[in-house]
């Protein structure tokens, strides 16, 4: 207590003539005037005293009680080891007045009446209160009080009223008061849908005037709780009389419910409290092992191992589940492989599992949930995934230095001798010219023919598979022709190599293989590459560059300029490049430029013919280049005089940067056939532009570009093809070709192409009218691991933040 209060004890002290005051041994049981006594009401949440108790002379409590001139009241209760500790006084200078309300403070003032109050030594800030007087006689002679009766409220500076009640000293006045058995009841842990348990709670009146009673009720709308028994509202209860409230408990939803019993009355508080708990417990339950599932360091798009999760019945009543299903954050990084709990009751004992597998959809920490749906109250249970993405190889590219693998003519790789009508050769091309002989998907080759009897056709498929109704290089009798052939290996590390009609020669060489895993990640091969698509530009054209063509036994020598870093992770371009008027049969080979070039051909062009063929050519930084080694720089060799011209498509990086794309073969697959309306609704016209669909079953959802074989067939007039994404911003008809045709021949060349937003390209024919077919071997797909959700460039359709290019070098010759 203040100090100030210890003053105000010693003047009490020095002059008040204390009287003990006792009850009777044997109390009556109704208390009558005069009274002394004391009720304190404790409210239900103050944080000093909560509870109900009355203190009176006639019921056994023993009181000390000292008064003294001007009003000063000491009052000290004691009943079984507790004790109430009052002193009052009216404000300085005044006295008590019946029939006044004064309020309260912790010292004398002439504002405020004097309360100090104590529980069993314990006090608190007696502020604000009220103390409302009832009664205050005084002795004329010495002025001391000699009776009094006030009713009180003290809030000990807290959001309550913590203390209510009434005190007596030697008064007339009668007071109310009122008692509960408890204060507070909580009936436990319930199944929700149980039946209901109950709890009577008797109340006493412990006044000397009856305790009157209002209607029983709840603070706050409850469906766990019900009054089902009620002797007390809405009556009038004499000391020592009691009357009963049974409430029934049944919890109707999971976890805790709380409220409050309130019942009405005269006394000061006002009502009696009791708080009333119950905690619903789910009748259906399950166990789950394990908890979470981590599933540790895991290959961006690639399906690692399942786990597995067990479900158990754990409680009387069974238990019927849903499907399992992934929520949460990352819910591509995860896929549910098996479902045993689909359907599924279980009772007590039995058990379900489901099976998670992790397909990271993007490098680092994914986390997603695995929720288990079903009729129980907690549904549904879920179980914590997280895996971690880490970088893969799969579908990236890796080039290696051309060499030849199959030769008929040497009977390298085959038998020494032409291929006849309908022949097959299953070539074995793992394990050869610098492919791995295993982790392969798909090769990519430069397939030649010479020497054909006949107008004919090869396909090039896995072998192992029937063969599929699609060409990989077209040719007529005598020709000597390439196309570039990308096709999925098969069994036993071997492609199929099929001839149509007459006899030929084949030759093949590899230039570069894709990976079917991620097993080069553990090797020193590493990292492969990913394929960049660029919008398509022609980088040269002797015809208007150089306005001569390309000496015999030179290079051209060509750099590119998409930016430092681009430049810098570039290991390989992807280019169609065009022989144009030689002057007789010859051959163009494209490589890095590093002399001596390889022996091997990525162009096979008879005299004065046009005749294109798509290459990935590995680059190289040349420090002998006028521009130095900043750039990318490769080189195509002639063994003739001819016109060369180059067009960029894309270009294959280190797997450095954004929005890269990876490669996914398959068996050639038509999806163009303009002579019998597939995929085109007739053969195209002069100037005639067609819009080809990719059916669904080749484009999924992250398919970004694909990989085509493409076919003119028997144009009416010479003429080149172009094929470009359809709807997407920026790019529009190229100023490139992509095959080129002499009136009546039927001519192939592979392309790549992005397609659109709806998976869509555009085929656009220039001269006559021409039949168009187009063969799938492959699809590139948006890698998650290097994805970008920014859009610089390109739009929607293509890898966005495509490379901006740069002013290119101006190519120069270099003899060797």
């Amino acid at each position: 207590m203040p100090n100030i209060r210890g003053v105000l004890s010693g003047v009490i002290a020095t002059v008040v003539a204390t009287t003990a005051v006792s009850g009777p041994a044997s109390a009556a049981p109704t208390a009558t005037a005069p009274h002394t006594a004391l009720s304190v009401d404790g409210h239900p949440n103050s944080w000093w005293y909560q509870g109900s108790r009355v203190f009176d002379q006639a019921d056994g409590a023993t009181f000390t009680v000292g008064a003294a001139a001007g009003g000063e009241l000491d009052l000290r209760a004691d009943r079984g080891g507790d004790n109430w500790t009052w002193r009052l006084a009216p404000p300085t200078g005044a006295s008590w007045t019946a029939g006044t309300t004064y309020q309260l403070a912790g010292y004398p003032s002439a504002d405020y009446a004097l309360a100090d109050v104590q529980h069993a030594g314990a006090t608190c800030d007696e502020a604000p209160g009220t103390l409302t007087v009832r009664e205050a006689t005084t002795d004329p002679e010495t002025g001391a009080l000699t009776a009094f009766a006030a009713s009180y409220v003290i809030s000990c500076y807290s959001s309550y009223n913590d203390l209510h009640g009434e005190i007596r000293w030697n008064s007339s006045v009668d007071y109310a008061a009122a008692a509960t058995d408890v204060m507070s009841h909580n009936f436990g842990d319930r199944l929700v849908g149980s039946p209901p348990v109950t709890r009577t709670i008797t109340v006493t009146s412990t006044g000397s005037a009856a305790a009157v009673f209002g209607t029983a009720g709840f603070f706050s709308p409850t469906t766990a709780f019900s009054i089902t028994g009620d002797t007390c509202s809405g009556t009038t209860r004499a000391q020592g009389d009691t009357c009963t409230i049974t409430i029934s408990a049944a919890p109707t939803k999971l976890g805790g419910d709380w409220t409050w019993l309130q019942l009405p009355d005269n006394t000061v508080l006002g009502k009696r409290y009791v708080q009333l708990g119950v905690n619903g417990l789910d009748p259906r339950t399950v166990g789950v092992s394990p908890a979470s599932l981590s599933f540790g360091d895991q290959y961006i798009a690639d399906r690692g191992p399942a786990n597995t999760v067990t479900v158990t019945g754990t409680s009387v009543e069974p238990t019927t589940f849903g499907a399992a299903r992934i929520t949460g954050t990352d819910t591509a990084s995860f896929v549910v492989t098996a479902d045993t709990c689909k359907g599924a009751t279980l009772a007590k004992g039995q058990t379900c599992r489901v099976d998670v597998a992790p397909t990271p959809a993007g490098a680092g920490i994914r986390t997603a949930v695995l929720e288990l749906p079903n009729n129980s109250l907690s549904t549904p249970r879920t179980v914590p995934l997280t895996v971690n993405g880490v970088v893969g190889s799969r579908g990236t590219y890796y080039p290696v230095s051309p060499a030849r693998i199959m030769d008929t003519r040497t009977g390298n790789g085959a038998a020494k001798a032409k291929l006849g009508p309908n022949g097959t050769v299953n070539l074995q091309v793992t394990g050869r010219g610098g492919v791995p002989s295993t982790g392969v998907s798909a090769v990519v080759l430069n397939v030649t023919v010479t020497e054909p009897t006949a107008s004919s056709f090869l396909t090039v498929y896995p072998s192992g598979k029937a063969k599929p109704n699609a060409s990989s290089l077209n040719f007529k009798k005598g020709w000597i022709r390439s196309n570039s052939v990308t096709v999925a290996v098969g069994s036993g590390g071997k492609v199929a190599i099929n001839n149509s009609s007459g006899y030929t020669h084949a030759i093949v060489d590899v230039v570069g293989f894709y990976a079917s895993d991620n097993s080069f990640m553990s090797t020193n091969r590493g990292l492969g590459g990913q394929f960049l698509p660029v919008v398509p530009r022609r980088l040269f054209d002797s015809r208007s560059d150089w306005k001569q063509k390309l000496p015999a036994d030179n290079q051209v020598r060509l750099a590119v300029n998409y930016g430092s870093d681009a430049n810098w992770r570039m290991r390989a371009v992807v280019v169609n490049i065009t022989a144009v008027s030689p002057t007789s049969a010859g051959f163009l080979t494209a490589w890095n430029g590093a002399w001596p070039e390889p022996k091997t051909s990525t162009v096979n062009y008879g005299a004065k013919s046009i005749t294109p063929n798509l290459a990935v050519v590995p680059v190289r930084h040349c420090y002998d280049c006028p521009w130095g080694s900043e750039y990318p720089t490769f080189g195509v060799y002639t063994l003739k005089d001819t016109h060369v011209v180059v067009d960029i498509v894309g270009f294959i990086d280190d797997s450095g940067l954004r929005n890269g794309l990876r490669f996914n073969p398959r068996t050639p697959t038509r999806i163009v056939d303009s002579r019998v309306g597939q995929g085109l609704p007739a053969n195209l016209g002069a100037g005639k532009t067609g819009v080809v669909t990719t059916p669904a079953a080749v484009a999924t959802t992250d398919t970004r570009a694909l990989a085509l074989n493409v076919t003119a067939v028997a144009p009416t007039a010479s003429t080149f093809l172009k094929v470009w994404p359809n709807g997407i911003q920026g790019i529009d008809r190229p100023d490139v070709s992509n095959l080129n045709a002499a009136a009546g021949q039927t001519v192939a060349n592979a392309a790549v192409t992005l397609i659109g937003p709806t998976d869509r390209f555009n085929v656009y024919n220039n001269s006559g009218t021409t039949g168009v077919v187009a063969d799938v071997v492959g699809t590139f797909w948006l890698y998650p691991g290097t994805s970008s959700t920014t859009v610089r460039g390109l739009t929607t359709g293509a890898p966005p933040a495509e490379p901006t290019p740069g002013d290119m070098p101006k190519p120069d010759i270099a003899r060797r």
